[in-house]
């Protein structure tokens, strides 16, 4: 049933690779809309979500974030077919600027590792994309359920020379070693770990447990850390790129002072386009002690 359900992904995603960029970003805007008209769990996640981050909003401000959030989810599944099915020239072709180029480029040419935090903003297989024409990453990534997809999503996704690593300890060692070696690490850090593997820190002015990653990997190599993010830009014109500086206690070895500074350059990166953020993901779902499970308490599906 699983080898079934992962072919069936497969064929989605090819049938939407046929589709020019504007009319898959339009049929995801579409199940956006459909998104919106009931009480789904992803709807509900996103809403928990941008009440505790953006409580400074009104509520019919939240709800227009909302309605386009979840219209931007939709196109980043509608873009897949895309992503996986061009080739890297024709995936480059559809970025129209770089923003703070300088920064990689510097970054490069340091002989020190180099590890790139990048949020679950606008379209980061693009930024794997992009950044894998420019150097050999390692990428770590979450192996599907399904053998199948998963089988071919690493295809897909080394075919543009970045390496992947699974979240396993063989990947993690992985991760360091390639640092060690003046190489350079790709990492989506902005999720949930179990809690052994975070800490407690600051994230968008809530307590939110923090992968501990990123912080080990800085303090034991002597890396630099640079954020980067793939915006993508109205009526199927392309995508911008970013990237932004980290700040000095990013490199701190107190593990809460250096996640809180990962955080906040997340937050810096969500900034410039915080409808194309991954609401619909439980961030919150671990809490400090004594503290109720925002989900649980707002009745989610």
């Amino acid at each position: 049933m699983r080898s079934l359900a992962g072919y069936l992904g497969i064929g989605l995603i090819k049938l939407t690779g046929l589709l020019p960029l504007r009319m898959a970003q339009n049929l995801g805007r579409l199940f956006g809309v459909l998104f919106s008209l009931y009480r789904s769990r992803f709807r509900e996640v996103s809403r928990v979500n941008l009440t505790l981050c953006y409580p400074q909003k009104t509520l019919a401000e939240r709800n227009a974030l909302l309605a386009e959030t979840l219209q931007q989810s939709g196109m980043v599944a509608a873009e897949m077919g895309a992503m996986w099915g061009n080739s890297a020239e024709k995936l480059l072709s559809l970025v129209q600027r770089v923003h703070g180029e300088e920064l990689f480029t510097q970054a490069l040419a340091n002989p020190r590792g180099l590890l790139i935090l990048i949020p679950h903003l606008g379209n980061w297989e693009l930024t794997n994309t992009y950044l894998s024409a420019r150097t050999e990453p390692a990428i770590m990534y979450r192996p599907s359920k399904w053998q199948s997809f998963d089988d071919w999503m690493l295809k897909k996704r080394q075919a543009f020379g970045g390496k992947l690593v699974p979240t396993t300890r063989a990947g993690v060692e992985a991760l360091f070693s390639t640092l060690e070696n003046n190489g350079t690490v790709l990492l989506l850090a902005d999720q949930t770990p179990a809690r052994p593997s975070g800490v407690f820190a600051p994230f968008m002015g809530v307590e939110a447990l923090t992968v501990k990653l990123p912080a080990k990997l800085l303090q034991k190599t002597g890396a630099e850390a640079l954020f980067c993010f793939v915006e993508r830009l109205p009526a199927g014109q392309g995508f911008d790129i970013h990237f932004i500086a980290a700040d000095e206690e990013i490199y701190s070895d107190d593990l809460r002072i250096s996640t809180a500074a990962m955080n906040k350059g997340y937050e810096r990166c969500i900034e410039h386009c915080p409808a194309q953020y991954q609401w619909s993901y439980k961030r919150f779902k671990h809490v400090p002690e004594g503290q109720p499970n925002p989900y649980v308490a707002a009745k989610v599906p």
